[in-house]
């Protein structure tokens, strides 16, 4: 049947454009299966850039449109996972800009983080988001980025290429936001 259903699609379009349709439908599928695993993590990141839920999904199904659109014109892409994060990202600063101000929510995203499993009062999740909150304002918007790029768990290698830095610069910024973090708590 399937068979037939190629012949059929052969006369009814020729064969060079039921080759590009059935290329089509590959890369569709490849991409829903790199949306469904890469999606959580880029929403996560989208959202702690952006503050809001539907603005990150809105960033992220953007980025995954690009991505289509780029290798749908057989763009040569080494790195996916951080070419996505590098979209994302830019997508998030844009904007940000745009609406004029930055009213994240990176100290809770990182307090969420940082704060184990273990049962504790409310009092003492208060301090510690106050602790981290306050350790933030510390660091740069590089090094803070870093950090959370980090987080999400991104290599050096990949942290440059999503914000346009060598892995040496991507090192300093950890080094100098470890150091503000650890410091200001």
């Amino acid at each position: 049947m399937a068979q037939e259903h190629i012949l059929n699609l052969s006369r009814v379009f020729g064969a060079e454009q039921t080759e590009n349709l059935r290329r089509s439908q590959q890369l569709e599928d490849r991409i829903v299966e790199l949306y469904a695993t890469m999606r959580p993590s880029l929403l996560g990141y989208a959202y702690h850039v952006v503050g809001t839920t539907g603005d990150a999904e809105d960033l992220v199904q953007s980025a995954f449109l690009k991505l289509f659109d780029q290798l749908k014109r057989d763009a040569k892409i080494q790195n996916l996972r951080s070419w996505l994060y590098r979209v994302v990202h830019n997508l998030a600063i844009d904007y940000v800009r745009r609406k004029g101000s930055q009213e994240t929510t990176q100290a809770e995203w990182l307090a969420l983080r940082s704060l184990t499993d273990t049962i504790r009062s409310a009092e003492h999740d208060l301090i510690q988001k106050q602790r981290i909150a306050g350790s933030l304002k510390a660091l740069n918007e590089r090094e803070r980025h870093c950090l959370m790029l980090r987080a999400e768990g991104l290599s050096y290698v990949e942290i440059g290429e999503v914000l346009g830095l060598s892995q040496k610069a991507v090192s300093v910024y950890l080094a100098r936001g470890l150091k503000k973090f650890g410091g200001a708590r």
